[in-house]
């Protein structure tokens, strides 16, 4: 982990996708060669990566805690509709 510690991820956007770069110099290379494709790229903030796999945990354990709520909700709907006679009058 310790040299983790070390990277940084460079990356820009170009519309609505990112490409990532552990060599600052590998993306100034890229985001020049987009510039000259006229792809209108912005660069984003340098982040560690340390920083990058904490946000990646605490979203992974957001949608943990989704699925599990969407799935104890399924199961009692799924109880609730045993309870339901749709045929009676």
């Amino acid at each position: 982990m310790d040299e983790l510690s070390h990277l940084t991820v460079h990356s820009f956007d170009i519309a609505e996708n990112t490409h990532y770069f552990l060599d600052k110099a590998q993306a100034g290379l890229a985001y020049q060669h987009a510039e000259d494709k006229n792809d209108y790229p912005e660069w984003r903030e340098p982040t560690p990566v340390l920083q990058l796999l904490e946000i990646k945990d605490t979203l992974l354990g957001e949608f943990a805690k989704r699925i599990a709520f969407l799935e104890l909700q399924l199961e009692r709907a799924e109880l609730g509709s045993d309870s339901f006679d749709l045929g009676a009058s």
